[in-house]
């Protein structure tokens, strides 16, 4: 197909990108819209709506502009994403992505893996989060679709994502937490101008509400009314880490799950990533990390059956959804590639915050704890072997849930005193030697 053909001249969309998209489509039933369709579930079977492309196209495009052409953020490959307006494009997300992979070497001793690399989507911008990913595609939508208010039901990191980039582009968010909300994120939000609701639910029970508002009141929500075109967003991970590793595929990408987005949409990029010719991606695996007091994902995978809906009970509270919007997609796309899950208790968790700070010198939240304790497990239970090249994926900073953390002794008050100082230094260095022999 030549530009010159190309049906998408003749829609309203102004300045073009480069995007090969061409129509919504339903992965259960094969019903088919345009992408100027507002739908967002199908509206046969209900089921959500996924963009398509026209892969021949975006190998030709792709093909036509080298790597070094390309500006280094989520739009580096703006052929195998869904935003069709320039100047929507432009408006957002510029500095989101080109996250750093990183060789960890002293975690991977402590874990056995030699080639051990750790995705840090803890430093994206401006939301210090993976969210900035999808957010960064859902808030161009919205321009795209001229409208200039947004909301978004979150457990924390769409939240402040969904601020930021909304406060970037000139819209009004509207962030819907759940009861059991991370309050630092939410402090964040409305430090960014946000307005904030905390509601009386779970995230389960939050998400269908809001569900209800967005149909009632028409206005858009990034992960619900916009969540075709901002689970695109997500793919770009995968893009990244397969460029950083020279166009080589990992064999493990282990990433954190709550709704599900992340890993479906790494495994589609991953195999978008084949179609247009720029790497060989079959042999990769998606494992999947969960906590264990919810972890409707993992427990499918491991046992073999569907996903039943759980209760939240789980201090990774960005991880604490029931009811997975995309879990059956992670299911399909863990198996397909002979991947596997894990689970790690809360204590095992903060352990593992821990252990990676005190490795590798990064400070991550819940979620992040819970891919290098999952890692650390499927390690163990030879589901990851030693040489086998592993990207574990740190989605989020921090620095946004200190608060959270259990709290450690430590030495207060001392005296002002080289005899008093010598003798708590003595006192680590023993603790630390003990640590040794363990």
């Amino acid at each position: 197909m030549s530009d010159a053909v190309d049906p998408h001249l003749t829609e309203p969309y102004g300045l073009r990108t480069r995007s090969c998209a061409t129509e919504l489509t339903c992965r259960e039933c094969g019903y088919r819209t345009p992408l100027l369709d507002k739908a967002f579930k199908c509206p046969a079977c209900g089921e959500g709506l996924d963009v398509d492309y026209d892969y021949d196209l975006a190998k030709k495009r792709i093909a036509e502009r080298s790597v070094d052409q390309r500006p280094w953020n989520i739009w580096r490959f703006e052929e195998l994403l869904p935003i069709l307006n320039l100047r929507a494009q432009q408006r957002v997300a510029q500095f989101a992505g080109k996250t750093p992979l990183i060789h960890a070497e002293r975690l991977g001793a402590e874990l056995g893996l030699s080639n051990l690399y750790l995705k840090d989507d803890s430093t994206n911008r401006p939301s210090l989060s993976y969210k900035d990913r999808v957010v960064g595609v859902a808030i161009a939508r919205l321009l795209e679709l001229g409208k200039d208010e947004v909301g978004c039901v979150s457990t924390g990191n769409v939240g402040t994502a969904v601020a930021a980039l909304a406060a970037q582009a000139g819209t009004r968010p509207y962030i819907f937490y759940p009861g059991n909300m991370e309050k630092g994120k939410a402090k964040a939000c409305r430090a960014m101008g946000a307005r904030v609701i905390q509601l009386d639910a779970n995230y389960d029970g939050a998400n269908r509400a809001c569900r209800e508002l967005a149909l009632a009141t028409g206005m858009e929500f990034a992960n619900i009314t916009l969540r075709p075109f901002y689970a695109e967003g997500a793919k770009t991970m995968a893009f990244e880490v397969v460029e950083e590793l020279g166009w080589q595929a990992p064999d493990h990408f282990v990433i954190p799950a709550a709704g599900g987005t992340l890993s479906s949409r790494v495994h589609k990029g991953l195999v978008e990533m084949e179609k247009v010719g720029l790497a060989d991606t079959a042999h990769s695996k998606i494992d999947i990390a969960q906590a264990s007091g919810c972890s409707p994902i993992a427990t499918a995978i491991t046992g073999g059956g569907e996903i039943v809906t759980q209760t939240p009970e789980t201090a990774a509270h960005s991880l604490a959804i029931g009811a997975p919007g995309d879990g059956n997609l992670v299911v399909d796309a863990v198996r397909s590639r002979e991947g596997s899950a894990a689970t790690a208790s809360d204590e095992e968790i903060w352990g593992a915050i821990d252990l990676l700070g005190s490795t590798e010198g990064i400070l991550t939240e819940p979620a992040g704890g819970t891919t290098i304790a999952s890692t650390a497990r499927l390690a163990q239970e030879g589901k990851i072997a030693p040489d086998e090249t592993v990207v574990a994926v740190i989605s989020g900073n921090g620095l946004k849930t200190l608060h959270e953390h259990p709290e450690k002794d430590w030495p207060e008050g001392v005296p002002c005193e080289v005899g008093a100082m010598e003798e708590i230094l003595n006192d680590f260095r023993q603790a630390a030697a003990a640590a040794a022999l363990r």
